[in-house]
């Protein structure tokens, strides 16, 4: 219980602190610049920065399922063979609390100390269940064990046929992962198809494009598009936004500011949504991508912004 209670405070901190520390941010910039782009970035920054701390710590939350998922057969398989040796299932149960089971290995001391407690064994398992219930393979093993043990059913046998079927879930998850790599490495290439897009956008297209006070057009230019006055409400806003955002880059010095805070967003929001879905197709998590979103969204980042800065190519 006291473990359960203090998940759920780090959760709830998690969830609280970051978003009113962002929320005084937002309101300390608006003060000082009171700058409708300026305060624009200040929103996005403290968007992800309010919700980086929670992903982190669910990513290494299902990751460390993912490890106690793995090691579950071997533990059912070590239990039913101490069990087989003549043991009662909690006798067994602190036999096998001396085995390494990894990222499991917690979870079994904890069972192992509340036997030693005066727990009963099924009041152990229960609370096993309730600790990981983000693993539902985990979750229906246990109630079928439990279910089985309450019927007066051959406990042994029921535990050996869940090990059995949770190994061959496993193995043919590894077969799933494995088959949908390639459709990662896919997820990949079309992600810097894209950067090499947004960057020819912007560094040959854009600059071909602009307009001159006259109604011609111009080679190269300082920005162009909806940002020449006169603008709408609307319009002024957008474009202070990303030229706001693109300035704190170091990015549009030179002019197109607009378009240039415009693709970089672009490459950001595509690389953290790629990243996701790769994880959704690789393991059934869309948590579980999140490392290959920050690898897409900081290679995009620092692709988009030293060639945008170091290796403009100028339209003659």
């Amino acid at each position: 219980m006291k473990q359960d209670l203090e998940k759920m405070d780090i959760e709830k901190v998690i969830k609280i602190v970051p978003p009113v520390i962002g929320v005084v941010f937002v309101l300390g910039m608006a003060a000082v610049h009171q700058d409708a782009g300026t305060t624009g970035v200040s929103i996005l920054f403290s968007m992800m920065m309010s919700a980086a701390p929670y992903i982190i710590w669910k990513y290494i939350r299902v990751n460390k399922i993912k490890g106690m998922e793995d090691q579950f057969p071997n533990f059912l398989r070590d239990l039913v063979e101490a069990k087989k040796s003549g043991m009662t299932l909690p006798e067994a149960l602190r036999d096998v609390s001396q085995n390494e089971y990894g990222e499991l290995n917690t979870e079994v001391d904890k069972m192992n100390k509340q036997l030693s407690w005066g727990m009963s064994f099924d009041e152990v398992m229960i609370g096993f269940k309730e600790r990981v219930d983000e693993s539902n393979l985990m979750k229906r093993s246990i109630y079928i064990i439990m279910e089985a043990k309450r019927s007066g059913g051959n406990i042994i046998s029921a535990m050996e046929t869940v090990a059995s079927d949770v190994t061959t879930i496993m193995e043919l998850e590894k077969d799933r992962k494995s088959e949908m790599s390639k459709h990662a490495a896919v997820m990949y290439i079309i992600y810097f198809m894209f950067m090499a897009i947004t960057l020819i956008l912007s560094e040959i297209l854009v600059p071909m494009t602009q307009i001159d006070d006259g109604g011609g057009f111009l080679m190269g230019g300082d920005g162009g598009g909806i940002c020449i006055p006169p603008m709408q409400t609307s319009e002024e806003v957008l474009c202070s936004l990303f030229e706001s955002f693109a300035g704190s880059f170091g990015l549009g010095a030179e002019g197109g500011a607009y378009y240039e805070g415009l693709f970089l967003s672009m490459v950001i929001v595509q690389g953290i949504f790629s990243g996701l879905v790769i994880g959704q197709i690789r393991s059934n998590s869309a948590i579980r991508g999140f490392k290959h979103s920050m690898i897409m969204m900081s290679v995009g980042m620092a692709g988009f912004i030293l060639v945008s800065r170091y290796l403009a190519i100028e339209i003659i």
